[in-house]
């Protein structure tokens, strides 16, 4: 049997065995991080009833407290997102979710920005990169190993000698 067939082929399965499981491992997370970017959690909010808040400083407030608007501990007021806009007409040309990631940025509690595609990504070069390490190492080693095997001679063997 020829050896470094043999690896290769040991290589090959290993290498697919590897890239199955890092997937199954980092399957759920992805999935979420997909989710997660992609979900307009406004409609979200609206569909289950509630609606998205949103802070504000309180010393530039607008409207009567209780109703438009509730002012907690953190020393901001948090309007419901209709209220909100009803309330500042400036902000009409934004769109909302540019408006929520401005206002609660401004408030010191910037909204978390997912990346699902630089998270694939990173996953995809570590599920292909360690196998294809690992071929390169051990071509590399018979590499060296085939540095120290003794060359055959050249010579054809003399007709004369019977040996």
């Amino acid at each position: 049997m020829n050896v470094q067939k043999g690896t290769f082929r040991l290589w090959v399965v290993l290498s697919v065995l590897f890239v199955i499981v890092v997937a199954a491992f980092s399957y759920d997370n992805i999935h979420t991080e997909f989710r997660n970017a992609y979900t307009d959690w406004n409609a979200v909010a609206t569909k289950l009833g509630g609606e998205n808040m949103v802070p504000a400083d309180c010393e530039k407030a607008r409207g009567t407290a209780g109703t438009d608007y509730n002012r907690n501990d953190d020393g901001f007021c948090w309007y419901e997102f209709s209220k909100f806009r009803s309330l500042y007409p400036e902000y009409k040309d934004v769109n909302d979710k540019e408006l929520d990631r401005r206002l609660y940025a401004k408030a010191g509690k910037p909204l978390v920005e997912f990346h699902p595609w630089q998270k694939l990504a990173k996953v995809v070069l570590f599920a292909v990169g360690v196998p294809l390490g690992f071929l390169a190492l051990g071509y590399a080693l018979f590499w060296a190993v085939a540095g120290f095997r003794s060359q055959p001679s050249k010579q054809p063997p003399n007709a004369g000698d019977i040996s």
